[in-house]
């Protein structure tokens, strides 16, 4: 073997070890499960939203008191201060769903996959407005 590729052996190796002492390491992160029930809504019914972080917002539809917590694939970057969603239904039937997307539009718009879309009471949205707070 030449040295280059004894080198990246030797790499590939260290890595491979550190990768196995990563995974055997016991987890400290617990993510609770999100609250709710799977859903889809709409969007023609989309009245209001609300943002609780960059990768989670509470839209609802078509009352206040329908909320659905939106989880997204991963972070908008200035999310909360956006002044224009847009919501882009994959399937094209104009319902919102887990799979579809959020479009944070803006000097750089962003389109954000949905990894979630939950049904919650408006109980469980004042509560997480109010912890996002």
């Amino acid at each position: 073997m030449s040295r280059p590729q004894l080198r990246i052996a030797a790499m590939s190796v260290a890595l491979a070890a550190a990768g196995c002492a990563a995974n055997s390491a016991p987890s400290k992160t617990v993510t609770a499960p999100l609250p709710g029930k799977d859903a889809c809504v709409f969007t023609a019914n989309l009245t209001d939203w609300a943002v609780l972080d960059d990768s989670t917002l509470i839209i609802y539809g078509p009352v206040h008191k329908e909320p659905y917590l939106v989880k997204l694939f991963a972070p908008v970057t200035g999310l909360q201060f956006r002044e224009s969603l847009g919501f882009e239904a994959t399937e094209h039937n104009g319902q919102l769903c887990r799979g579809d997307y959020v479009v944070a539009r803006g000097d750089v718009p962003q389109r954000m996959a949905i990894s979630a879309l939950r049904a919650i009471s408006p109980e469980q949205a004042t509560q997480l407005r109010a912890a996002a707070k």
